[in-house]
């Protein structure tokens, strides 16, 4: 199994168990009963059976169709449920042999000194990290009356909020480029926050914080530049992580902690 296909496989876990908790949480709160569906001419009718033992059904009148759309989604929820809960566990036992069996590890198990007279075939964990963060880029200036926040490792950003995002992903080691140029097509050049890497899936994020969406001005502006990284390939909670505040609900760590297991982990 090579690198692409363990990292498909993870994503498709994600995927799987995303799905998995919410059809869990959803059925959970499903109506009771099983929809019956009749086929009366050209008419169809909808009939709410107690268990499989009741052929029949209750008739279900048309002022109440949500009551038969939640049946049916309630059914069709079950049989997402099943098939994603075997796929998952298909995929675990692929991903248990991939660890004890992987390439990489042929590399990782050598001893430093012979590590040092070898070009591995895949790159080390350590080793795709230094060379992202090594990536030489321009970074956004600083206007000379700006205010001066630091990290917590001396870099200087816009913002305490940014400290605290900044400072987190440090503290939960998620390599990060901050203020990245990027240029969008029909927007220009745009400094996404944070530029961060999930590195077990060995893929880019890109993360802005918006601080001040209780501003009219700002929050318009802020549709803007979000609409344009959509209009180039960059979606929310795919590509893209969005958090944002205003004066009355600032942002907090635990937020914060969350998005980077969510998306980062």
């Amino acid at each position: 199994m090579n690198i692409q296909t363990n990292i498909e496989l993870l994503r498709r876990k994600q995927f799987l168990e995303r799905i998995i908790a919410e059809k869990t949480k959803a059925l959970q709160d499903a109506p009771n009963g099983i929809l019956r569906v009749h086929h009366h001419g050209k008419y169809i009718q909808y009939y709410c059976r107690k268990d499989s033992k009741d052929p029949a059904g209750k008739y279900i009148k048309n002022k109440d169709r949500g009551f038969a759309a939640a049946l049916a989604q309630k059914d069709y929820d079950k049989r997402i449920l099943k098939l994603a809960e075997n796929e998952l566990s298909i995929i675990q036992s692929l991903l248990m042999i991939y660890e004890k069996e992987q390439i990489e590890s042929v590399y990782e198990n050598l001893q430093v000194p012979r590590q040092d007279l070898i070009q591995p075939v895949i790159a080390t964990d350590k080793q795709y990290v230094d060379s992202w963060l090594n990536v030489n880029y321009k970074k956004k200036p600083f206007y000379d009356d700006a205010p001066e926040f630091f990290t917590s490792k001396g870099e200087r950003v816009r913002s305490k909020s940014e400290i605290i995002i900044a400072d987190t992903l440090g503290r939960m080691n998620v390599p990060y480029r901050y203020e990245c140029p990027l240029k969008l097509k029909g927007f220009g050049t745009v400094y996404p926050d944070f530029t961060v890497l999930n590195v077990r899936l060995r893929r880019a994020f890109l993360w802005e914080h918006f601080g001040m969406m209780d501003d009219q001005e700002y929050s318009q502006k802020a549709l803007t530049k979000i609409e344009s990284y959509e209009k180039n390939g960059y979606f929310p909670g795919s590509h893209l992580i969005l958090t944002h505040e205003t004066s009355l609900h600032p942002i907090g760590t635990k937020v914060i902690e969350k998005m980077i297991s969510h998306y980062l982990k």
